[in-house]
């Protein structure tokens, strides 16, 4: 009988011990968890910042790029960038959307494909507006001449920025093999 106390005992102390370390090991691992949570926030705020970063250097390179090809007077580069700056943000915001919305045309349903086509053609046909008052703004503070050579100067930036990205690219060595 005192062994079978002392068998009860023992089995009882280990059921015990593993129930602690069972509530050690949550606790651990809801500790890791946080970390690993935390660690992630850090990351993608690091990433939005620089992002944002690398976007400032393009738009100050954009500016820079015009205005010395356009031979902005002071006082039309004053008036003009207000104007051009408040549209051309539009016409980010709306290109952004156009192409996340390609981008998940590929794994769509034909339905829902057409349905992505039909949003980025609106898209398109707000840009085209947006561009429309662009230009309607802008005549009156720099010639129609120069209104028209901003938009073949436009393409030629981004032209070149593509340029620039797919011969970093290419200077890259290949990325690792996936696990």
């Amino acid at each position: 009988m005192k062994n079978l106390v002392i068998l009860v005992a023992f089995i009882f102390s280990l059921s015990n011990q593993a129930q602690e370390n069972s509530e050690t090991k949550k606790v651990e691992i809801e500790k890791r968890r946080a970390q690993l949570l935390e660690k992630r926030e850090e990351l993608v705020t690091a990433r939005k910042e620089m992002v944002q970063e690398r976007n400032d250097k393009i738009k100050s390179l954009k500016i820079a790029f015009i205005s010395q090809k356009l031979a902005l007077t002071s006082e039309e580069a004053e008036k003009f960038w207000p104007v051009y700056n408040k549209y051309d943000d539009k016409i980010m915001v709306l290109k952004e959307s156009q192409m996340k919305l390609r981008l998940d045309k590929r794994n769509s349903s034909d339905e829902e494909a057409l349905k992505k086509i039909e949003e980025a053609e609106a898209i398109e046909s707000e840009v085209m507006l947006l561009k429309k008052k662009m230009r309607a703004e802008l005549i009156p503070i720099i010639s129609a001449e120069k209104v028209v050579t901003l938009e073949r100067l436009e393409h030629e930036f981004h032209r070149k920025i593509l340029e620039k990205l797919k011969e970093r690219k290419g200077n890259r060595p290949p990325p690792p093999p996936r696990r």
